[in-house]
């Protein structure tokens, strides 16, 4: 059984496509006076078209989607994406079972902890909106520490401050390289999250995979049995 467990934030414990949507809501709300009639489903889609899963930089993402929406007069884009990231990390949704998942580890006496790229004002209000503090041994922000996945002196980082050895420690991401490849390369057991992206077709199959986040705790209790 793990002795700690660590997982990546986004679109791992936040559900990405349900937090534009709540943030959607919260935009449409802010710039009402500035938008032409337009639906909250038509400023997700907006955002979604634009956002490439957080993968493109942020002002790429606000100009891209701010050019998108019927606008009766256009606000400056500096407020756009003041708003972006101040209003977005307050919208996250948590992905489904993620409270029920930590509670279960957490009474196993499991170490828990997050490890993440991004910058600490965006992502540290992100897990203060989940609620999930109380379970973490650990919270890793890449900005923090000047070094981002899949290098592998973040991850050797989260295990001191965990204090666990890798050999012990499972790691959870849903980005095949970031994750995956990144957390295997230093000894961790990498459990990918699958459906959010492709697994790249020049690497072996990932040997632990999950779809939903409750089957974690179902492989620490097979593991538990195995090893008794």
């Amino acid at each position: 059984m793990p002795k700690a467990i660590l997982f990546d934030l986004d679109e791992t414990l936040t559900d990405r496509t349900q937090s534009v949507a709540h943030y959607a809501k919260r935009f449409q709300h802010d710039y009402t006076a500035h938008l032409a009639s337009t639906t909250v489903s038509s400023i997700a889609a907006a955002i979604l078209a634009a956002d490439v899963r957080g993968y493109r930089p942020r002002e790429e993402v606000v100009r891209d989607f701010s050019q998108r929406l019927p606008w009766r007069t256009v606000p400056d884009i500096s407020c756009i994406r003041t708003h972006w990231d101040t209003c977005f990390p307050l919208s996250v949704v948590a992905r489904t079972g993620l409270e029920a998942m930590l509670s279960a580890l957490y009474v196993q006496g499991i170490r828990l902890g997050i490890v993440t790229n991004g910058e600490v004002q965006f992502q540290a209000p992100k897990i203060t909106q989940l609620a999930i503090g109380r379970y973490l041994s650990t919270i890793v922000i890449s900005e923090a520490v000047q070094v981002q996945k899949p290098d592998p002196r973040i991850f050797a980082h989260a295990l001191t401050e965990i204090g666990c050895r890798a050999s012990g420690t499972w790691f959870v991401g849903d980005d095949p390289v970031n994750d995956v490849l990144g957390a295997a390369a230093v000894g961790l057991q990498a459990i990918w999250l699958t459906g959010v992206r492709p697994w790249p077709t020049d690497r072996p199959a990932s040997q632990w995979q999950i779809a939903v986040l409750g089957e974690i705790v179902e492989l620490v209790h097979s593991e538990h049995k195995h090893a008794t």
